[in-house]
């Protein structure tokens, strides 16, 4: 029990009146901690629920923007599936038998030279200088890293269930870069990457996908000749009117009911 409840309740001490009434208006005017309820609770929990819910919907409409380590694998290796490259994607993940290891220079490994120079007491031996990369605001440290291909990297990054927070939290991925074609494609610390190589690959895509159109487009002119004259072998489409003349022929022959 607080000592100011003794004092006004029972009067232990005893203490003159206006001391009393000094006490209690002190009493009255500091801030009373309410316990919070299951109900208030579980309102709480929900209202988390919700707010993680819109969170990764916004996050996926992102797209590329902001993608996840375990999704930029698999789109990387669907690429490279597609493109006979699997083999040339090379990732740089967390080492997990080195924990007691120190930990590297971000520095150093990005850019191939440190500010601090000899002062600075991190690994300097890895750099990924060489690679095309966009710019990017870094940690000043990165846990040791392995190098290795990318498909037998396990990205990790998935949702698992937080008993206390009664809700899906994201775990730590182990994937930090990929470097693809004597370029960075994947960035944990920098969005830009991943996204500046999906908006390159769609480009590429589109040049063919017109392509594709214009043969699929492909038909016959008025002298019968011509270079798609091989490729469209099908009669020519029917015009307008020409459907509405089928249409009404094939009204008109139906049996009355």
């Amino acid at each position: 029990m607080h000592p100011l409840d003794l004092i006004i309740l029972y009067g232990y001490p005893p203490l003159p009146s206006h001391y009393r009434l000094i006490l209690l208006t002190a009493y009255n005017s500091e801030p009373q901690i309410m316990v919070q309820g299951n109900s208030a609770r579980r309102k709480e929990l929900a209202a988390g629920r919700r707010q993680d819910c819109k969170d990764e919907i916004e996050r996926k409409k992102a797209g590329a923007a902001r993608v996840t380590p375990a999704e930029a694998r698999a789109r990387l290796l669907d690429f490279g599936t597609k493109n006979s490259a699997k083999s040339s994607m090379i990732a740089w993940s967390v080492n997990p038998t080195s924990s007691s290891a120190s930990c590297w220079c971000a520095a150093y490994f990005r850019d191939g030279a440190c500010p601090r120079g000899k002062r600075c007491k991190l690994n300097h031996e890895e750099s990924i200088a060489h690679l095309a990369c966009p710019s990017a605001v870094f940690a000043e440290t990165l846990p040791a890293l392995v190098r290795g291909q990318l498909e037998a990297v396990q990205a990790g990054g998935k949702l698992v269930y937080n008993s206390k927070l009664r809700t899906q939290r994201r775990e730590k991925s182990s994937l930090y870069f990929v470097e693809y074609n004597n370029a960075l494609v994947f960035d944990a610390e920098n969005p830009q990457c991943f996204e500046q190589w999906a908006a390159g690959v769609t480009m590429q895509k589109k040049p063919e996908e017109d392509n594709d159109n214009a043969v699929d487009n492909a038909t016959v002119g008025d002298g019968g000749g011509g270079p798609d004259i091989k490729i469209h072998i099908g009669p020519a489409p029917l015009s307008k009117n020409e459907r509405r003349k089928m249409k009404k022929e094939s009204t008109q022959s139906k049996p009355p009911k």
